[in-house]
């Protein structure tokens, strides 16, 4: 009954085959030439074939053996190319990402890291997807995504976080409002105004920083949530927009958020600027691949001078941001 050769044996074959010289491929595959006479011996005998004819001067294959070769070296090719993307996949150097996203992080810096993370590791592919930031928690700590980046998340679970930008938000008005005649609006003349923003049970860290950071300059007008939630944004709700447009309520944004506003909109600068910092969050045991696309996010951060100073008191010590509780734990970027 015959055997089916080991891969060492195939290995073994396809060497001599090459060299047509047992001791040149003894010396090539590093082992003692009658080790090597064995393993093919024993490989003849599985196979119950001649695989070579031998005489004191020459070693030439069979037909048997021929046909052999002819199959054996696609197979040692696939399976070399097997170990290899084994061992890159255990390193994160190919494999999948899911990224869980929030609808502001779309206008720059989501695709600033993709762009980067694809230019330095190609054989990575990417599916992002665009959520609310209570839902994209959930969706990191429940595994059903790899990776997130949202403002000020409310992070639970078994999740590392940490903050990759620290943006100026400023405001959107109706081209008409008596405060779009200057670039640059404080936040005192708000006062009274209304403020126009998605539901904080959506987003609920996004909401509690910009709600605190108005707020503690004297903002004390009503606030009315977004009631068609879209696609986070300002103009995917006619109620909000409307009342924009006509005058009476403004709304927040980034500045790349809405560098083309239709007609009858203005964004303007906030003094002073609230500042909202931009988070990844990741499972603790995420692998290697969401590994490599955290070092890409601190470079590419470390590279556009994405993080602002941490904010510190007179006495040098560090002052809590507003909404977080925390002093500057999640502010700093960890050196990789």
């Amino acid at each position: 009954m015959s055997a089916t050769p080991e891969l060492r044996h195939l290995r073994a074959f396809v060497t001599v085959a090459e060299e047509l010289s047992f001791s040149r491929a003894a010396r090539r595959l590093h082992i003692a030439q009658q080790a090597l006479s064995s393993q093919i011996r024993q490989m003849e005998k599985g196979l119950e074939v001649q695989l070579f004819q031998r005489t004191t001067r020459k070693v030439e294959l069979t037909q048997a053996g021929r046909t052999l070769l002819a199959h054996a070296l696609p197979i040692l090719k696939s399976f070399d190319i097997a170990c290899e993307q084994t061992r890159r996949a255990y390193s994160g150097e190919i494999g999948q990402l899911s990224i869980a996203y929030t609808p502001t992080v779309a206008a720059e810096a989501l695709p600033k890291l993709m762009l980067e993370m694809h230019r330095q590791h190609p054989d990575v592919s990417m599916r992002a997807c665009e959520m609310w930031q209570a839902e994209s928690v959930a969706a990191v700590d429940e595994g059903r995504f790899d990776i997130g980046f949202a403002r000020c998340p409310k992070i639970r679970g078994d999740l590392e976080c940490v903050s990759i930008r620290e943006e100026p938000l400023g405001i959107v008005l109706g081209s008409a409002h008596p405060l779009a005649s200057t670039d640059i609006v404080r936040v005192a003349d708000l006062a009274d105004e209304t403020l126009t923003i998605w539901p904080r049970s959506l987003s609920p860290g996004f909401y509690d920083r910009v709600v605190e950071a108005l707020r503690a300059h004297r903002f004390d007008g009503p606030i009315h949530e977004f009631e068609n939630l879209g696609s986070g944004v300002l103009f995917s709700d006619t109620a909000a927009r409307v009342k924009v447009a006509e005058c009476r309520a403004f709304s927040v944004a980034f500045p790349r958020q809405y560098e083309s506003l239709p007609p009858g909109y203005v964004w303007r600068a906030l003094e002073p600027a609230p500042t909202v910092p931009l988070h990844m969050f990741w499972k603790r045991a995420g692998g290697a691949t969401v590994s490599k696309l955290v070092a890409v996010a601190r470079h590419v951060s470390r590279r556009e001078l994405w993080m602002a100073p941490e904010p510190r008191g007179d006495d040098g010590s560090l002052v809590a941001a507003p909404g977080t509780g925390t002093k500057g734990a999640l502010r700093a970027l960890p050196d990789a």
